[in-house]
């Protein structure tokens, strides 16, 4: 069986989407149980050790793994983009979902735009900058990304 070069780089990005994902749906659950449960229990129950809860926890939160907002399959633009990618959700989904996302305004964009267009600037966590990754990265085609930039527009921004 001879698989083409399109379908082996769709389905490699379907693969790292759904490793990514399920680190994040870990972390979550995780912090679900110890919410409830002590943590050398969550561990005993997860064949791992209270330490390693710990550490889990922690590394999450050094990474700003966030909780998954109401009416949204993901806690970002970038992680509903994988989720699409990784065929948990299904185009009509993703594309609401984005369309409707509370942008927040990319300061650093508008700063490094008023000093000099070829300034870098840090991407702001939940800006539309992050659609845009997505469609660069493949997770999104380019029909997508239009309809996501022309509903977008219509959506206030967040603070």
């Amino acid at each position: 069986m001879t698989i083409s070069t399109d379908t082996a780089i769709a389905n490699a990005r379907r693969a790292r989407a759904r490793r990514e994902l399920g680190g994040l749906d870990y972390i979550r659950n995780v912090r679900a149980a110890v919410e409830i449960l002590d943590q050398r229990i969550v561990a005993r129950e997860l064949g791992v050790s209270q330490p390693a809860i710990s550490k889990l926890l922690s590394q999450a939160d050094a990474r700003g793994v966030k909780p998954i907002p109401e009416g949204f399959s993901g806690a970002s633009p970038y992680e509903i983009a994988e989720r699409y990618a990784a065929g948990d959700i299904d185009r009509a989904t993703m594309s609401r979902e984005l369309s409707a996302w509370p942008y927040v305004k990319n300061e650093g964009l508008a700063a490094a735009q008023a000093e000099w267009d070829s300034t870098p600037y840090p991407d702001t966590p939940g800006s539309f900058e992050e659609v845009g990754q997505a469609y660069d990265e493949g997770l999104i085609d380019g029909e997508a990304y239009d309809t996501i930039l022309a509903a977008s527009d219509k959506v206030p921004e967040s603070k």
